[in-house]
């Protein structure tokens, strides 16, 4: 059990998850403590409940995002780099496919689960079950596939965040609108105006605020 410990806790400080939380934190600490003074942060990100859950949803989406471009980027600089050597003369044959596996097993953890080092050790293992490249590149097509829907599913809690945060905007529009019905006062309208246009003010910053930052995600997604 101790050793697992520092994979664990090194799991835990690569979360994008622990990341995007501990910005959005700081971020409203920046506010609180008046560092950051701008009236329309105040308002728009501090100003109800609603705001800060939208705000910490679009601070773990940037994280998200932020740590596919720092694995991507670390997977682009690392093409130019030799993985199997020199070819044999005539290319290779099927009979060398463990050898080259074995190669690959030589290579950095942190390069294992590149998706260029994944899809070679496939095809070769594929090589080595049959003992023949034979229906390679159908193999391959399939595994192209594969690889595809797992990219895709990767992003699925970025999805989440971007489909959650305007569903956010709405029920604040719901909730201001509902505060400021329950505020307005017939018999004395004057007196509770200012207490109606805070809820409608809560109402249209709140979704204001989601449709901005949705926008903002999925500009920096695409």
């Amino acid at each position: 059990m101790v050793k697992r410990t520092p994979f664990v806790v090194e799991g835990v400080l690569r979360s994008p998850i622990l990341w995007g939380s501990l910005a959005s934190v700081a971020f409203f600490g920046l506010i609180h403590e008046r560092i950051l003074s701008y009236e329309l942060l105040q308002r728009y990100c501090a100003g109800h409940p609603v705001e800060y859950v939208e705000t910490g949803l679009f601070f773990i989406g940037l994280a998200l995002l932020g740590a596919k471009a720092l694995e991507l980027g670390a997977q682009f600089r690392t093409l130019g780099h030799p993985l199997l050597g020199p070819v044999p003369p005539g290319g290779p044959i099927s009979a060398d496919s463990e050898a080259l596996i074995k190669r690959l097993d030589r290579l950095p953890a942190a390069r294992q689960n590149h998706y260029l080092v994944r899809r070679i050790r496939e095809a070769l293992e594929h090589v080595s079950r049959r003992n023949s490249a034979q229906g390679l590149e159908e193999h391959m097509k399939h595994l192209a596939g594969l690889h595809a829907d797992r990219a895709s599913a990767s992003y699925a809690l970025l999805r989440l965040i971007v489909w959650a945060i305007p569903i956010l905007g709405f029920l604040g529009t719901v909730i201001g609108i509902t505060m400021a019905i329950a505020s307005l006062k017939p018999e004395a309208l004057e007196q509770s105006m200012n207490e109606v246009t805070g809820g409608l003010g809560v109402a249209f910053d709140t979704t204001a605020l989601a449709l901005a930052l949705c926008i903002i995600l999925m500009f920096v997604q695409h």
